[in-house]
């Protein structure tokens, strides 16, 4: 059985399907340095022994976040694919005239 909506000739999905994959696996850890951020201070205190850990986990969090989507702009940049060259215009195809003869070249020289 034939499709119903048939895929026209030359056209392709432009962007890539993995590219926003680094993006959610740097989302997944962001958001869990993101929660653990959000613990008890009193609790955060006693597993890390660092009065500041909130902060910390909350910079990595946004630094995991940041760098996961950057990957994925970076990588839909690099993937992305260029036009074709615009086909030359007739005036440019036809040969240039060839060069005319250097007449220095050939006449002798006079004696002096």
């Amino acid at each position: 059985m034939a499709s119903r909506n048939p895929r026209r000739a030359g056209r392709h999905n432009r962007i890539p399907g993995q590219w926003w994959q680094p993006g959610v696996y740097g989302s997944l850890p962001a958001v869990a340095l993101w929660i653990l951020a959000r613990l008890p201070a009193g609790l955060l205190l006693s597993v890390t022994g660092m009065p500041a850990a909130a902060a910390w986990l909350n910079r990595a969090g946004d630094t995991v976040f940041v760098a996961g989507w950057v990957a994925s702009a970076l990588l839909l940049w690099l993937t992305r694919r260029h036009p074709a060259p615009a086909p030359a215009s007739p005036a440019e195809t036809v040969p240039a005239s060839p060069p005319k003869p250097d007449h220095r070249a050939t006449e002798p020289a006079l004696p002096g």
